[in-house]
């Protein structure tokens, strides 16, 4: 076999190498040529990190402003239920109670709306608490709106004014009207029929209370007050009434022991 030819490297590229080295380190030694370079360094590294403390301030301030949003939501739900509470309190004299009759508000568990909007069934069911009702009457911020219908295991049935079953004894002093107003199956009217023939004019806006008879509601609490007067077709005149109290404004509701 043939031997091969020794092979000699060139030394030249890595002197030429050296030498550049050498000179660029002079030149930042002498003319200080690469501090922009370490300046862009330096700045590229402070905006990072600027950018990163931002990121983090944002995130923490989010968190803060969520806590702080459910906190309010939290407070102002709290402050609501205060507020129809001392509503309740507030209207105690009206219906013969004492504060100590107003027990811890009852959590409306199912109210079916569509059904309350388009038909004649207006019935809401509210949880139980400490206290046990056989018979009585609900009421929440805004007033009278029903009464306990049927006791089940976890929760009361309440039939509101307004359900087409509901019958609820009420008067008007001035007029000396005394009738059982049947609900309409409508929001908020119920109606009652009066043998007497009044100024249509005099009795539209009068307002109407509870008679105290039929052992559930107490007697004088406001109920509503009259919309129309018309004439039915066995002599009798038909009043409907608008009921003041809205079932819709609170999520939760009073129940009362009918004296």
């Amino acid at each position: 076999m043939a031997n091969k030819a020794p092979r000699f490297n060139s030394r030249l590229p890595y002197v030429i190498a050296c030498l550049f080295g050498l000179t660029l380190f002079f030149l930042d030694i002498t003319y200080q040529a690469f501090d922009p370079l370490d300046q862009i360094k330096i700045n590229s590294k402070n905006f990072v990190q600027f950018g990163m403390n931002n990121l983090k301030n944002s995130f923490v301030s989010l968190q803060i402003n969520f806590s702080d949003k459910k906190l309010l939501v939290n407070e102002n739900k709290s402050l609501k239920e205060e507020l129809s509470i001392l509503s309740v309190i507030a209207q105690k004299d009206i219906f013969n109670s004492k504060p100590d009759d107003v027990s811890r508000p009852h959590r409306i568990i199912n109210f079916d709306t569509d059904q309350y909007f388009c038909c004649s069934n207006h019935r809401m069911f509210v949880e139980k608490n400490e206290k046990f009702y056989q018979k009585g009457f609900a009421l929440n911020s805004t007033g009278l709106i029903g009464q306990i219908f049927k006791d089940h295991l976890n929760s009361y049935e309440l039939i509101l004014l307004s359900d087409i079953d509901h019958k609820i004894p009420i008067y008007n002093k001035d007029f000396d009207i005394y009738c059982n107003a049947a609900g309409t199956g409508f929001e908020r009217l119920i109606i009652c029929k009066s043998p007497k023939d009044l100024d249509k004019g005099a009795i539209i806006g009068q307002e109407f209370y509870t008679s105290g008879f039929g052992g559930v509601f107490n007697k004088d609490m406001l109920v509503g007050k009259v919309k129309s007067f018309t004439q039915a077709e066995d002599n009798e005149y038909d009043i409907l009434i608008e009921i003041f109290a809205n079932p819709l404004t609170d999520e939760r509701v009073f129940l009362f022991q009918s004296a």
